[in-house]
């Protein structure tokens, strides 16, 4: 992995699943609101992705760099045809889909993880309910730390 491309592996990550997922960079509502509204099909996942880069300086080089990133995996209909809704209880929302975001989510961090060699730890997994204008439900992962370097 290319030094401070934490971005690119995860964006990378997330299209080359099959089917591939949206990809988001950044945590902005009003931002990710505009760029979230009408483009999702039953089944398909959306990855936002934030990050803060911490380098270590040694020598004139950077032998470590430590990632800490906000990852949220989210999805507006069910594979079923499903569509998250206001009126789901949220045992509903758990059942039909939180639990399973939350599995692909820890999948997904254990494999960016092992493709590019990073030490990883997870902080929490939250889940995150109606976010948005779509009202999509996400697994989120805060204060996750990729470790580059050693």
């Amino acid at each position: 992995m290319e030094q401070f491309d934490i971005i690119g592996v995860l964006k990378a990550y997330a299209l080359a699943q099959i089917p591939a997922w949206k990809f988001t960079y950044g945590f902005d509502n009003f931002y990710q609101s505009a760029q979230t509204v009408g483009q999702f099909t039953p089944g398909q996942l959306v990855l936002i992705a934030d990050f803060q880069a911490v380098p270590t300086f040694k020598n004139g080089r950077i032998p470590l760099i430590t990632y800490t990133c906000l990852l949220m995996l989210g999805r507006k209909f069910d594979a079923n045809g499903q569509v998250v809704s206001l009126d789901e209880t949220t045992d509903q929302k758990y059942d039909r889909r939180l639990k399973d975001l939350m599995q692909f989510l820890s999948t997904a961090i254990a494999d960016v993880s092992c493709q590019n060699g990073l030490e990883v730890s997870v902080g929490s997994m939250v889940v995150e309910i109606n976010q948005f204008a779509e009202n999509l439900d996400f697994a989120s992962a805060q204060n996750v730390q990729f470790i580059q370097g050693q």
